[in-house]
């Protein structure tokens, strides 16, 4: 009986995995905020560093120093976000893993009451981010607000009837690993972790609370709006040719957002894009929820592959 309480007192609660690139200016508030979790018997830590050449990967071996359950990996050169984020998600341990960027700052009591709302339904967690435009020290010893929560049995209807960009959600381990954690063929993994988790997920909770909270931003990739119009499309379009086997609703819904991906990244790029066959189709998919038109896709492939200013995963 002592070995099997002992056992259990060991067993990891939450992996923690985040992914680092050239992020000091942010780090020590984030990893305050980390460290200072309250409610967890024993969680881990793993820092993936994607080949940062500032200080970053010295401030977290600093900060951790002398905590438990911490890895920090480092990498013989840069291959990008969607790579290092499977990489870490790959040596989690936990029952739970909550991953983030090397920007995202968790408030205190998040975690906890996010495992309190998973027992009560059974299902994954997801929670709202807010931008504060604060800097990262003022959220430093922030905590939940009162929120609701909705449990959606269907998780895939849940993903895609809400409001899924951003990190900070709370997957079971065995569920993100199954799903390989991010779609590689995407430089960002935003959009397609929920996405590829709802293949095998049970359910999935929707929280009003804002369980992440990002600071000001000095230089990320949401500054790069054709990134994110290249990459959320690249989610979409991968996951319709992947699971033809699909709902048809759920498809339809892919569908739009691919399509509306392009139509975002023509605005973008178009003088008149009013004037665009892009325009019409997003329109035409709007207003009668059209099935996938998988040639039209194929075609808004190549356009997004021939581009030379987005980034991809490298091999």
């Amino acid at each position: 009986i002592q070995k099997r309480r002992k056992r259990m007192a060991e067993e990891i609660d939450v992996s923690f995995v985040m992914t680092v690139y050239n992020k000091e200016f942010y780090l020590p508030s984030v990893i305050t905020a980390l460290l200072g979790q309250t409610g967890l018997k024993n969680p881990e830590f793993i820092f993936v560093d994607d080949v940062s050449n500032d200080n970053s990967v010295e401030i977290i071996r600093r900060m951790t120093e002398g905590v438990k359950n911490v890895t920090i990996v480092t990498n013989p050169y840069n291959r990008g976000i969607s790579a290092r984020i499977n990489q870490g998600i790959a040596l989690a341990k936990g029952k739970w893993t909550r991953m983030l960027d090397s920007d995202d700052i968790f408030p205190l009591d998040s975690t906890a009451k996010m495992l309190a709302v998973a027992g009560e339904t059974g299902a994954e967690i997801y929670g709202c981010f807010t931008k504060t435009g604060k800097d990262p020290k003022e959220l430093e010893n922030c905590r939940l607000e009162e929120f609701d929560y909705q449990y959606v049995p269907d998780a895939m209807s849940g993903v895609l009837n809400g409001r899924f960009t951003r990190m900070g959600q709370l997957i079971k381990t065995d569920v993100l690993q199954k799903a390989g954690g991010a779609d590689e063929r995407a430089f960002i993994q935003d959009e397609s972790i929920p996405l590829r988790a709802a293949l095998y997920a049970k359910g999935i909770v929707k929280m009003t609370a804002n369980v992440v909270l990002v600071p000001k931003e000095i230089g990320n990739f949401s500054g790069n709006k054709i990134q994110l119009d290249h990459d959320r499309f690249m989610a979409y379009y991968w996951m319709l040719k992947d699971h033809p086997e699909l709902p048809d609703e759920a498809r339809r819904r892919m569908y739009l957002r691919a399509v509306s991906a392009f139509w975002k990244f023509t605005k973008k790029s178009r003088q008149f894009p009013f004037f665009t066959s892009a325009f019409a189709r997003y329109l035409g998919c709007k207003l009668l929820a059209s099935k996938p038109d998988m040639k039209y896709l194929d075609r808004m492939y190549q356009k997004f592959a021939a581009l030379t200013d987005v980034r991809r995963i490298k091999p």
